[in-house]
């Protein structure tokens, strides 16, 4: 128990070091997150409480309309969208930095406000797949280029209708309740005329258009470019709630929809959406197209690349030049011999064969027994005695005449002329002497 007693007093200092940097790192977080960009989905986000969120809107039109439902749209406004004629007077509603929608959503918004209902869209940018059929009717010598913007501490809002005593309301970006510089936008004065039906709502510093409607159909749109009038920041202030009700009397007494599935930050919208330097393109299909709209699917796709790239850039430095397969050593030594004992025999130097084939018997013999009868010169045949053939005898298990006999038979193609029949003998006594030694 006394081993364990520092254990234990080791274990509660960790605990009270790891309370105490948990309490310091959250006394020094900010109370709030003053974040606008949708990069981590939270902004603009109907379940964000912080200042650049858009719950207490949401919760306002939850019941706005009484009797009047309010649906989120969370997958696919191409699927969630009614097309039900017999429902007129509904509302979808879209608040964001930006919007992306693919063709199959695009055509659904188009049908839904041409059957009779409305779209508000509160975003710095616009689709110019969506503008194409908004604004499809052009003024003179004035194509749709996208919002126009400037850079300001703070605007005034007002409305051209409904009129609002003091309609004018100051509006300001900030962050930790001190107004910094912001990017306002607005709709050119340009894009309207006389002749043709959409028509400004709203004014930014009595001069811009950032309110305004265009008809669709049986229905029409409300495109609004600055969402920061709908977050949580601006509805706290009371001298803006005015203004708010002013922007929301032209919604149908209807049903809401709420796009919580389009928001895209600012930055990847006008890039996914072609508006970058007036490009009018629509946007490209493709079949990443569903991939990265899902921002689980998107990561996953980027991962996946970046272990693609990295494989290839690591693999192209540590692979090595392919080893060329070697033949197989072969041992030539028996054809070597095979060559010269034809050779001696073809010539009838019985001699030589005879001789050939000792040398390879003892080469035999020091191998596999250790035994060593090396050849005197002058006399030309192995030296042996009596204690080399008992080893040889009790080493090999052959009899020992069998050995005497094959030194024997040589000793005779030594000492006389050999003929073709002894060197045969001595062939086969070499040969079966081996085959039954051990």
């Amino acid at each position: 128990m006394k081993t364990r007693t520092p254990l234990y007093f080791a274990l509660t200092a960790l605990i009270l070091i790891g309370a105490m940097f948990y309490y310091v790192y959250e006394s020094n977080k900010p109370a709030f997150d003053w974040e606008e960009g949708s990069w981590k989905k939270k902004g603009y986000d109907e379940k964000n409480d912080q200042p650049y969120g858009t719950q207490i809107m949401h919760r306002l039109l939850e019941g706005y309309f009484p009797g009047k439902t309010l649906k989120d749209i969370t997958k696919d406004p191409g699927k969630e969208l009614p097309l039900d004629s017999s429902s007129l007077g509904q509302n979808y509603i879209f608040v964001g930095e930006a919007m992306f929608m693919d063709s199959a959503a695009t055509k659904r918004l188009l049908d839904f406000v041409a059957l009779g209902n409305t779209a508000l869209i509160a975003s710095k940018t616009i689709p110019f797949d969506l503008m194409s059929f908004v604004y499809f009717d052009e003024c003179e010598e004035a194509p749709w280029t996208d919002y126009g913007m400037f850079e300001d501490s703070l605007a005034w809002f007002s409305l051209r209708t409904p009129a609002i005593p003091d309609s004018l309301t100051k509006f300001y970006f900030a962050t930790r309740n001190e107004p910094k510089s912001y990017s306002w936008h607005f709709i050119e004065y340009y894009q309207f005329c006389d002749s043709l039906p959409h028509h400004p709502l709203g004014y930014l510093n009595k001069d811009w258009v950032n309110f305004a409607e265009f008809p669709h159909g049986k229905g029409h749109f409300l495109l609004h470019t600055n969402p920061i009038a709908f977050s949580n920041f601006s509805l706290l202030r009371p001298e803006t709630r005015p203004y708010l009700a002013g922007v929301l009397s032209h919604l149908s007494n209807g049903n809401i929809y709420w796009d919580a599935a389009s928001r895209v930050p600012e930055a990847v919208g006008r890039k996914r959406n072609g508006s970058m330097f007036g490009n009018r393109g629509l946007a490209e299909e493709h079949p990443l197209t569903y991939i990265l709209k899902q921002p689980a699917l998107a990561w996953t796709w980027y991962l996946i690349a970046a272990m693609a790239l990295s494989w290839l850039i690591f693999r192209a430095k540590r692979r090595q030049r392919v080893v060329p397969v070697l033949a197989k050593n072969e041992n030539s030594s028996y054809e070597f011999i095979s060559t010269i004992a034809h050779l001696h025999f073809r010539e009838k130097n019985f001699k030589g064969l005879s001789s050939q084939g000792m040398h390879q018997f003892l080469a035999q013999l020091r191998e596999r027994y250790g035994l060593v009868a090396p050849v005197d010169p002058e006399t030309g045949l192995p030296r042996t005695d009596e204690g080399f053939f008992h080893k040889l005898a009790a080493l090999s298990q052959v009899p020992e005449q069998e050995a005497r006999r094959v030194f024997g038979l040589y000793a005779n193609t030594v000492q006389y002329e050999p003929t073709e029949e002894m060197a045969v003998d001595l062939y086969l006594a070499m040969e079966s002497f081996l085959k039954v030694a051990k």
